[in-house]
């Protein structure tokens, strides 16, 4: 009964007549999606194992780069092939390598089937949790062992309503195995559904990813004498409800601090939210000015907002504090791991509940949280009282940075070799038919030794 809800509600979504949005480029994207699938398959399907790897959106696909690094490390054989459903998704610069990305096909029966038989995976992996029933039950009739990486369930989570919860149940039922981010996901999926043996509780891939990776420094080049002049706030994933927060608390450390500036990285850096950045700025008083990742000259303001995609992360490296975004709504918190990667101290929104990088953060001194009331206030006294003692900044910098452990990466990489096929071991090549050997005949001994031997 839940899967026949399922699909008519399905395909009336995907069938929406949406114009404009980040939902409705999703639907272009994925409903053109498998003739690009099929395409790709029929052309360059080889005959090896073939990983599919399915993050909605960036977080969840970078959450994925150290545990595909190790595999293709250690199974050179091994294809991966990559999806997603978000926009922002669709131009990341990313970092692992994948034969084929694109959005996720539509998640009916017959394009799923059509897109399995022709793909063939021999593991399907979905980060975080973002299972898909069809795609599951169909890769799962196939064959086709199913896991989930970094695997989270907010307690909050629809997942977990009684109304629909036996859908995600049923499709729990298909996971092969499970790697949790914390005991407290374990808990919540083996009450989705999960048999124990299937979970395991690894930490979270996205904290190797971001303690191991390198930051691009020539990237943001033309800022790094704009940013030595003095100590730079870095406010990244912004929406439009963080703006008159950090435009507010902004001036007055921007007034106390004649040297500080301010960096803000719009979460989907379109020309409206850009915009809206600009707008914030200047009726607070503040001069501010574009920069689009370009080697241009350097701005002469003291606030920038960043017109590009994929440099936050880089950017964070430039910072002396940090601001998350996304904490002004429910279920809208933004990865703050990655300043902590830096040793950043951050500040954050106050609906930060159910996330457990913010929640570790927290509660190790690292991060503080917002007011509902008063958020810029509460706001402009963290960033000025880190500023001025630098010991308490670097402080709660190193214990942000501490926060973040390592090893799911290993651990989520060791569990998916044991579902792939193993690797075939090359065929010795047939050894020649030696020739027969001809041994020389000996030479005759002289009939008179040429000395006499005495004893």
């Amino acid at each position: 009964m839940y899967m026949r809800l399922y699909r008519v509600l399905a395909r009336a979504a995907h069938r929406a007549p949406l114009v404009r949005g980040r939902l409705a480029a999703s639907l272009a994207g994925r409903r053109s999606a498998a003739e690009r699938w099929l395409a790709w398959a029929a052309e360059h399907r080889g005959r090896g194992p073939l990983l599919w790897l399915h993050g909605a959106s960036v977080g969840e696909g970078l959450a994925l780069e150290p545990v595909v690094t190790r595999l293709q490390r250690a199974r050179p054989d091994l294809a991966v092939v990559h999806s997603f459903t978000s926009r922002s998704a669709a131009a990341w610069p990313w970092p692992f390598e994948a034969l084929f990305r694109d959005y996720l096909p539509l998640d009916e029966p017959d394009v799923v089937a059509r897109v399995l038989e022709s793909v063939r995976p021999s593991l399907l992996t979905f980060s975080r949790g973002d299972l898909w029933p069809e795609l599951s039950f169909a890769a799962a009739a196939r064959g086709v062992p199913i896991s989930v990486a970094g695997a989270t369930v907010r307690p909050g989570s629809r997942r977990l309503n009684r109304l629909l919860s036996p859908l995600y149940a049923s499709v729990s039922e298909a996971v092969s195995w499970l790697g949790a981010a914390t005991e407290a996901d374990a808990e919540r999926w083996v009450r989705l559904g999960l048999t124990g043996d299937a979970v395991c509780v690894t930490g979270d891939p996205r904290h190797d990813q971001v303690l191991e990776r390198v930051p691009r420094l020539e990237a943001v080049e033309t800022l790094l004498p704009w940013a030595a002049a003095g100590p730079a706030l870095v406010a990244g994933s912004t929406e439009e409800a963080d703006l008159r927060v950090l435009a507010q608390a902004a001036r007055r450390v921007l007034e106390g601090s004649r040297q500080a500036r301010l960096i803000v990285v719009p979460h989907d850096p379109s020309q409206s939210a850009v915009g809206a950045a600009l707008r914030h700025a200047r009726r607070s008083g503040l001069q501010a000015s574009v920069w689009d990742g370009s080697a241009s000259p350097p701005p002469t303001g003291r606030v920038l907002v960043v017109a590009a995609t994929g440099l936050l992360f880089d950017l964070y490296a430039l910072g002396a504090v940090a601001y998350v975004g996304g904490g002004f709504r429910r279920r809208g918190l933004h990865a703050v791991i990655e300043p902590a990667a830096y040793g950043l101290p951050v500040a954050l929104g106050p609906l930060w509940e159910g996330f457990s990088d913010a929640e570790a953060l927290l509660g190790a001194g690292g991060a503080v949280a917002l007011p509902l009331r008063r958020a810029g206030r509460a706001l402009e006294a963290a960033w000025t009282g880190w500023l001025k003692d630098g010991a308490t900044r670097r402080a709660a910098g190193l214990a942000a940075r501490g926060a973040l452990h390592q090893g799911a990466a290993a651990a989520t990489a060791s569990a998916l070799m044991a579902l792939l096929p193993p690797a075939r071991r090359p065929t010795p090549p047939e050894r020649p038919t030696p020739a027969p050997r001809h041994e020389p005949e000996p030479e005759p001994l002289p009939q008179e030794l040429p000395f006499e031997h005495r004893p």
